[in-house]
């Protein structure tokens, strides 16, 4: 194909040189491009053109002028593509990046792991490294709680990223060996996901995540209200399987009580979670609820 700059200017072009169709049908824009050697300019008149089709050839192998100069420019064009075309490896990671934007996910810049950094960062802003927060959420305190954590964790130089649970792959997760993963899992009815995790919750119990999360680091906090029957049950459910598929747990399940004081159950698990993951720095901070 032709690169930007080439389309750009052959199509400002077309409107003055179209309109005058040189031999055989073919617009002289095409022709003078060819013979003139810009390949690329003519590749974007053949785009651009529809009357931009190279003649046949006459039965007995004569060819109009026209023809010979447009014969000329297909060899030659097939010749370009052949020398520019990308491996079979390059086009594998193109793939591989194109799906880690689409999902959310890919690799840190230098290293394995699922989360994809936002944008570049020196290491000696965020020393710690990357950090993936998930949240399942029905009301907004879930995702609140998320924005809350992502800041501390900014603060205590992770690159922290906070991610609508439905954004994510979740096969992804065995990727995740360079972010710790923290989820924040409200529980919704009787003991059900929220809206937004039930793609991750589905992918889970229908057995496709298989048992590979041994390189996972995690921690949870279960949002809920005791005066429910299946009190936090998402979190505990979350915090019990990614465990037994081989996952290390960075500190004890969180419990938090919307009948009581769901906001102190967080601040008070944050610092178990940031003693677990930066000895020797502080904890605190406050959250979001509703």
């Amino acid at each position: 194909a032709c690169g930007a700059l080439a389309a750009a200017a052959a199509s400002s072009l077309l409107p003055l040189l179209l309109p005058q169709a040189g031999r055989d049908g073919i617009p002289d824009a095409l022709l003078a491009a060819t013979a003139a050697g810009h390949v690329k300019v003519a590749l974007a008149l053949v785009e651009l053109c529809p009357l931009a089709t190279p003649p046949p050839l006459e039965p007995d192998g004569a060819a109009s002028a026209s023809a010979q100069v447009l014969q000329a420019f297909w060899r030659r064009c097939y010749e370009e593509a052949v020398e520019s075309a990308p491996s079979a490896e390059q086009l594998a990671a193109e793939k591989e990046a194109a799906a880690a934007r689409l999902h959310g996910g890919g690799r840190a810049a230098g290293g394995g792991g699922g989360v994809q950094l936002t944008r570049a960062v020196s290491d000696s802003h965020y020393p710690r490294g990357p950090l993936l927060i998930l949240w399942g959420s029905q009301t907004g305190t879930a995702e609140s709680f998320g924005k809350v954590l992502a800041e501390e964790a900014r603060q205590r130089g992770f690159d922290a990223r906070s991610l609508d649970l439905e954004e994510y792959a979740p096969e992804r997760l065995a990727e995740e060996d360079e972010a710790p993963v923290v989820f924040l899992m409200a529980t919704h009815g009787e003991g059900e996901p929220t809206d937004n995790a039930v793609p991750f919750y589905s992918f889970v119990e229908a057995e496709r995540m298989g048992t590979n999360l041994k390189s996972l680091r995690f921690a949870a906090f279960a949002l809920g209200n005791k005066q429910y029957q299946h009190y936090c049950a998402m979190g505990k459910w979350v915090d019990a399987k990614v465990s037994a598929l081989g996952a290390e747990r960075i500190c004890p399940l969180g419990i938090g009580d919307d009948d009581d004081d769901l906001d102190g159950d967080f601040e008070r698990w944050r610092e178990t979670l940031w003693a677990a993951l930066c000895p020797g720095g502080g904890g605190g901070g406050g959250g979001g609820g509703g």
